[in-house]
């Protein structure tokens, strides 16, 4: 019986496009579109840059200096930044005149247009800049000002501190990725999208919930009525089509994973218990809410799938999935959304597994979910039991 349910599961066209192929293909995409600059996986030459100042004042000398330091090949190599040469390399420049001359003759790829009196940084590139001059230039502006502002306020508010604050300023620039380790591993916020997206393959094993409980409804299925008159058990039957899915669904997952790692070069912790039981919990719950859609929910198999598969693309995008700092808005503004969403849960239970040196967080996340799914299958069993069929 279970080898039958099994060979049904892997019949299921749209659950292996789904559940396996469309998980390593967004992967594929992350990895070709930005991964390359962000992890590093490619070299770059140092971007050329001039500065222009408007003004007089301390935002516009320490504008320049970062930019002298990040000019810098030995500094850059014993900074924080995670890069082996300058990030940088300066050009004089006179007037806005002639950088627009030295912009068109590639002399110049970006320019800095600094006033000192209104705090502010406005970047001029050429007409087909490259992604790597254009995140350069991003980051070191956002930077800068962010850092600028710390300082700032600091003075203002607490002086005596300022000497920490410039100490741990020091170094932390963010150019294209951050510099941060734990366990040997960079700490680069564009894995979350890796992550996420193995989270959102479990979640849409909510379809494989609903085709095993709908199936087993005599009223709604001629498999379910002849399932309801089979001399076997009802709930042996259920028990073995879920089984099948789920024992199917996990081994997806793994080989999601392996790839993720191995071919993606995306970081695991060595933590392989936990990271089992992250994805047994997680494929259970997918399929446990899916039982729930397929049992309380209104209208045909393929309505109740479409519904459950709409919650579960609102739970993965509000976790970050296509907007990564989705998440911390929401833990600033409304942090009951990262608390009651279950992509986010899961989302921050993986990324905690790999980067946190304790697995306190881990655990909170892992029994929320834990207790989310044996709800679900409660309320599921009982339902089933007190099925009873109108005509078979």
């Amino acid at each position: 019986m279970f080898k039958y349910y099994l060979r049904r599961a892997f019949r299921d066209r749209e659950f292996m496009f789904w559940s396996l192929f469309f998980p390593i293909l967004l992967m594929t995409c992350f990895k070709l579109s930005f991964m390359p600059v962000a992890m590093k996986d490619i070299d770059f030459d140092p971007v050329k840059c001039a500065v222009l100042t408007q003004g007089e004042g301390a935002y516009a000398d320490e504008f320049q200096s970062v930019i002298a330091e990040l000019s810098d090949e030995e500094k850059v190599k014993t900074g924080n930044l995670g890069y082996d040469h300058a990030i940088v390399s300066l050009v004089s420049c006179a007037s806005m005149e002639e950088a627009e001359k030295m912009i068109l003759e590639d002399q110049v790829e970006v320019v800095f247009l600094v006033d000192a009196t209104s705090q502010r940084i406005d970047v001029q590139v050429g007409e087909s800049p490259s992604t790597t001059s254009l995140m350069v230039a991003r980051s070191i502006s956002e930077s800068f000002r962010r850092n600028y502002t710390l300082v700032q306020e600091t003075m203002t508010v607490a002086p005596e501190r300022m000497e920490m604050v410039m100490a741990s300023l020091s170094d932390s620039l963010s150019v294209m990725k951050a510099k941060g380790t734990f366990m040997g591993e960079s700490t680069n916020y564009f894995y979350w999208y890796f992550y996420s997206t193995i989270v959102m393959g479990m979640f849409f094993n909510v379809s494989a919930g609903v085709k095993v409980v709908f199936d087993i409804q005599g009223n709604l299925s001629g498999y379910g009525m002849r399932t309801s008159v089979s001399p076997e058990r009802k709930m042996k039957i259920l028990m073995t089509a879920f089984l099948s899915r789920y024992v199917l669904h996990s081994a997806v997952t793994f080989l999601q994973i392996i790839c993720m790692n191995k071919i993606f070069e995306i970081p695991l912790a060595n933590r392989i218990p936990e990271l089992i039981l992250f994805v047994l919990i997680g494929n259970l719950f997918a399929m446990s809410l899916g039982s729930m859609f397929g049992l309380y929910a209104k209208g045909e198999q393929s309505a109740r799938e479409g519904q459950a598969t709409g919650l579960i693309m609102l739970s993965v995008f509000l976790s970050g999935e296509m907007i990564v700092v989705l998440p911390g808005f929401f833990e600033k503004y409304c942090p009951i959304i990262n608390q009651i969403n279950p992509a986010t849960i899961m989302n921050f239970a993986f990324y905690r597994l790999v980067f946190y040196p304790t697995l306190n967080t881990f655990w909170m996340n892992i029994i929320k979910i834990s207790i989310a799914t044996v709800v679900f299958l409660t309320l599921a069993i009982l339902k089933l039991r007190r099925e009873k069929y109108a005509a078979l």
